[in-house]
């Protein structure tokens, strides 16, 4: 094992920040027919004096324009589009980060960098590639890519292509038919994992990754009589550093019943996930929870990203104020545009953090539920991203340390 550095006996190795990706479909197939015609209804919100959110008024005019009842993507062309779905929710997180209207500005600041008499005619397509994609930020394409439910009458795909970046994402686990025994499409759950780092995961080291992936199902007949009970299988997810830090995040779709919870029942609800996510060392979880997560300070429904200047949230300074108010624009996550159903819960608040640019660091974001390029409609929620920094020792980095520190009390340094 190579040398290691140590501080008050905790192991300084980091895990890098992770980014996490939900891309929800709908199975059923009717609710997103639905929101083809009616387009994405928003929100604008803000924060209060206290720091808590504050929804504001409905927006007059729908972020995403309603198209006609016919613009929407059957199953099997789901299934054929796939990859240009990912690729478009990975590109509006990357221009999140790295925006596409800097690009030339940062290219030839490079060039300046590199000297006044650079001749870019000598370079090798590989070479262009590369500095393209730093360029462009491709390194923040999301680590983890959750798709839920399962419309395309085909099975979730060993790996996913992203056309024109040299970029995969390698299929780890899979709940479906094959792993769960009777399971509906719309509890089908698929977790992917970037290419590259998969490779960190083929020839471990000591200092290398590793990835721990299972399903979990969870009975919830004894949370509350009132609410229907179902199994909710829950797709948990570990990434670490052998001897250093760890992150723990599940992929979710909750049970239908909640869409009719009333405040007390959805409280009722978050306690009961606390609990679970606790007795599971789930650090959070992010998909479709069927009820709004942002009536607690540990739960976000994200905001709304699509890459126009227009939509990105805004600061405001109150007259003889030095402190900014932001205001920014949430979406309504289901197909009557009156609910929030898509987002996270933090269950770790104390190894855990959001990073991020901005608004989107502190409360993650959401995106799409149609195909730009095409104009038709594929879901019925919207994508879900946030970024993550845990802090969580790995039990082996725990176990190391423990024994370091029985080594010092035995063998005393003098």
């Amino acid at each position: 094992m190579p040398k290691r550095e140590f501080d008050e006996g905790y192991d300084v190795s980091t895990l890098a920040h992770i980014s996490i990706l939900f891309i929800p479909f709908d199975a059923a197939k009717k609710f997103y027919k639905a929101n083809t015609s009616k387009g994405v209804k928003g929100l604008s919100a803000s924060f209060d004096d206290s720091g808590a959110r504050v929804d504001g008024a409905n927006l007059a005019n729908p972020l995403v324009p309603g198209m006609a009842s016919s613009a929407f993507l059957p199953g099997p062309d789901i299934a054929t589009k796939l990859a240009d779905i990912v690729r478009q929710e990975c590109d509006l997180i990357r221009n999140m980060h790295n925006p596409d209207s800097d690009h030339d500005d940062n290219y030839q600041s490079w060039l300046a960098s590199h000297g006044p008499h650079v001749d870019t005619s000598q370079w090798s397509d590989r070479r262009k590639n590369r500095i393209e994609r730093n360029l462009r930020g491709y390194k923040h394409y999301p680590v983890f890519i959750f798709l839920s439910e399962n419309p395309t009458g085909s099975p979730f795909p060993d790996r996913i292509d992203v056309s024109g970046l040299g970029m995969s994402y390698v299929r780890k686990h899979l709940i479906d038919s094959s792993t769960v025994k009777g399971i509906k499409h719309v509890n089908e759950i698929a977790l992917y994992l970037r290419e590259d780092i998969d490779t960190q995961l083929a020839n471990p080291k000591d200092d290398d990754f590793y990835l721990e992936a299972s399903t979990l199902t969870r009975k919830t007949a004894s949370i509350q009589a009132k609410l229907k009970a179902k199994d909710e299988y829950i797709l948990k997810v570990t990434l670490g550093k052998r001897y250093g830090q760890s992150l723990t995040v599940a992929g979710v779709h909750l049970r239908a019943s909640l869409t009719g919870s009333n405040p007390h029942e959805r409280q009722v609800e978050r306690n009961a996930l606390q609990a679970f996510c606790v007795s599971e060392g789930i650090q959070v979880m992010v998909g479709d929870f069927n009820m709004d997560l942002q009536e607690t300070t540990q739960g976000s429904r994200g905001v709304f990203f699509d890459g126009r200047p227009e939509t990105q949230p805004t600061y405001m300074l109150a007259h003889k104020s030095s402190e900014a108010i932001p205001r920014f624009q949430q979406q309504y996550s289901n197909s009557a545009g009156n609910a929030h159903y898509m987002g996270y819960y933090q269950a770790d608040t104390e190894h855990l953090e959001l990073a991020g640019p901005g608004m989107y660091g502190l409360m993650g974001a959401s995106g799409s539920r149609h195909l730009h390029a095409e104009g038709k409609y594929y879901s019925d929620h919207p994508s879900i991203y946030l970024q993550v920094k845990s802090t969580r020792l790995s039990e082996e980095a725990r176990n190391k340390i423990l024994h370091r520190k029985i080594l010092r009390i035995v063998r005393p340094m003098k």
